[in-house]
């Protein structure tokens, strides 16, 4: 069953401004699950052309169903825009792995890239509409995501519209370091199932490495890829019987790579048998980076608990505005039930609330005020004799009713409903007082002797000394010993030692405090404190929230990557970005940019233009100013 409407929760990452947005998935039957809203680029919702195009692709990855593919639910105008709509898997990408671990172990590497190859295979097969391979041609960390409880998933099926544009077919330059040759030189309509393989290796190569082949080859690279054969990794970094797998996966030429993704999985559990991590493993490391306390998990946690919350209380609010027929419970006596708007109708006293009228009698006052008896419901009289009633032609579409006494139960269940509804409301609105200890009350003034106990007995007793005549009799004093006291446990720190670092390092403010550069160690109280990172000369300027809970020191950790800024202004325009001269339009390129909070500024003359934007890991933001 698919979700038929959605509900914005929250940012999926911290901060503001972000496409990828938390939100629920709300079915027919009343289910909220999680998912993930990708709200489409600006400049799509101003292209009608390219809003349908986004449109089919992501109706036609909606097809796809595979645990190795992030499920896409489909294609939703929402109030604020058009989005994409897809599974929340719960997990990190590759690429925030890597910015963390730098790189991965060869039996969790292998499992991630086997799982990989087995999702892109299975799209493979799904087809386009017009019987083609459905190539994804953007496999790389950013579109690899790994699940918290182990699972990889291919992301970006029906988001191939979101790239950006290519010129005359070929690739933009400079736009990114995954790319197969046939790319270089073609752009989109030139990948096939083999520049698959191709990313999948290339992919390989870097969670193992930590590096991709020829990434610092700058204006050289197009080049690199085209001629140079695949750089040799430092020794030991990739196992010597993976290296002729990624070797055979990276061949310059299509037909001298592996056919499928599925004939690369083969090839690799071939030669590393049973050396494969399993999911458990999987799960465990990644959770090691990313543990369940940590910032980011946590927020998304109580970003998606409180909407699911907020969506049950709206669920039930409604649930309590329906009409509720009203039944006359009788003071005494067994009488008729009557509906309040005409004729009797059966009640389902599970499904529907019962008001009783009238309203019981406020509850007694007093430590031992006595709880009023449950009452006894009457004995049923039994209903009078009726005349009989004649005889109507049957009618398919109105049964006839029989007379039965389905309406002296309903009634005896409403006086059971009603009798338990006081009794419990009795006892939640009763005053608490601790049980009362009698005094021991002596009548005579001839001091209280103690009886002698054997020393078997459960307790001492004591007595009271009515006189001599009358002998000592034993009583009960009623005192009740206290009970042991609780132990509490350790009580929790007031404060817990933290300890943040950035990287690149940072100038960090906690609460609006300056406290210095990172790394910094210190003591935070306990509850949600607001960061701010900033590095002015790299053009970092991002803010954050951390959590202080539990007894344990908590350490965290920054890393902030890079996006890309394209500009185009006239001729002659100056470029700053945070203040910071970037260059005279046009710009050679795009411009590198620290992700996080930006201000762009275009000066010509005394005309200027500005924008404020945020930008995140991976991103490429375009700007086309123009200027009177």
């Amino acid at each position: 069953m698919r979700p038929v409407r959605y509900q914005v929760l929250g940012p999926l990452h911290a901060g503001e401004g972000s496409r990828a947005q938390l939100g629920l998935a709300v079915f027919e039957d009343g289910r909220a699950d999680p998912c993930v809203v990708v709200f489409v680029p600006d400049e799509a919702e101003k292209d009608g052309t390219l809003l349908a195009k986004i449109r089919r692709e992501t109706e036609h990855a909606a097809q796809l169903d595979h645990p190795n593919i992030v499920t896409v639910f489909g294609f939703a105008d929402l109030e604020q825009k058009h989005a994409r709509v897809v599974e929340f898997a719960d997990g990190e990408s590759l690429r925030r792995v890597l910015n963390l671990a730098k790189t991965v172990p060869p039996r969790i590497a292998t499992r991630i890239i086997i799982d990989a190859c087995t999702g892109v295979h299975y799209a493979h097969l799904a087809g386009n509409d017009d019987g083609t391979a459905l190539v994804h041609g953007d496999v790389r960390p950013e579109t690899l995501l790994i699940s918290f409880a182990g699972i990889t998933k291919v992301t970006g099926y029906g988001a191939l519209a979101f790239a950006p544009r290519e010129i005359g077919g070929q690739r933009v330059k400079g736009r990114r370091v995954h790319s197969s040759p046939e790319q270089i030189i073609g752009g989109r309509d030139a990948i096939t199932i083999p520049s698959d393989v191709y990313l999948l290796g290339l992919s390989f190569y870097e969670l193992l490495t930590g590096v991709v082949p020829w990434a610092d080859q700058g204006e050289g690279f197009d080049q690199a890829v085209l001629a140079y054969p695949l750089p040799p990794a430092t020794p030991g970094a990739i196992p010597d019987a993976l290296w002729p797998i990624i070797e055979k996966a990276c061949q310059k030429k299509a037909s001298q790579r592996f056919a499928t993704p599925l004939a690369m999985r083969e090839a690799i559990e071939a030669a590393v048998g049973s050396d494969i991590a399993t999911v458990e493993e999987l799960s465990k490391f990644l959770d090691s980076l990313f543990p369940g306390n940590g910032e980011i998990r946590a927020e998304r946690k109580r970003t998606i608990d409180a909407g699911i919350a907020e969506f049950a209380r709206k669920q039930w609010a409604k649930r309590d505005t329906k009409q509720i027929p009203v039944v006359q419970v009788p003071v005494s006596g067994p009488q008729p039930v009557v509906h309040a708007s005409g004729p009797y109708e059966p009640i389902d006293p599970v499904s529907e609330p019962v008001r009783a009228i009238p309203p019981p009698p406020p509850p007694p006052s007093g430590a031992y005020a006595a709880l009023p008896p449950k009452p006894k419901p009457p004995p049923p009289a039994k209903p009078p004799p009726q005349a009989p009633r004649p005889v109507e032609p049957d009618d398919d579409d109105e049964p006839r009713r029989e007379s039965s006494s389905m309406p002296w139960v309903i009634f005896l269940l409403v006086i059971v409903v009603a009798a338990s509804g006081y009794f419990a409301w009795s006892r939640a609105n009763a005053p608490f007082e601790p049980a009362r200890q009698d005094p021991i009350v002596d009548a005579d003034p001839t001091p209280v002797r103690t009886l002698e106990v054997d020393a078997g007995a459960p307790a001492p007793v004591t007595a009271v000394d009515a006189g001599e005549d009358a002998g000592a009799q034993p009583i009960d004093a009623g005192v009740v010993a206290p009970p042991p006291p609780v132990d509490a446990g350790p009580a929790l720190p007031a404060e817990l030692a933290v300890t943040i670092d950035a990287n690149p390092n940072v100038e960090l403010s906690i609460d609006g405090t300056v406290v210095g550069r990172t790394p910094w160690s210190g003591s935070l109280a306990m509850g949600p404190h607001k960061l701010k990172l900033e590095n002015k000369d790299l053009l970092i300027n991002s803010g954050r929230t951390i959590t202080v809970q539990g007894d344990q020191a908590i350490t965290q950790t920054y890393t902030f990557t890079k996006g890309a800024v394209a500009v185009t202004a006239p001729a002659g325009a100056t470029i700053f970005i945070d203040g910071k001269k970037q260059g005279v339009a046009p710009l050679p390129g795009e411009l590198q940019i620290y992700e996080g909070f930006h201000r762009i500024l275009v000066k010509v003359g005394q005309a200027q233009w500005t924008e404020t934007f945020t930008l995140f890991e991976g991103q490429r933001v375009n700007f086309n100013v123009e200027l009177e």
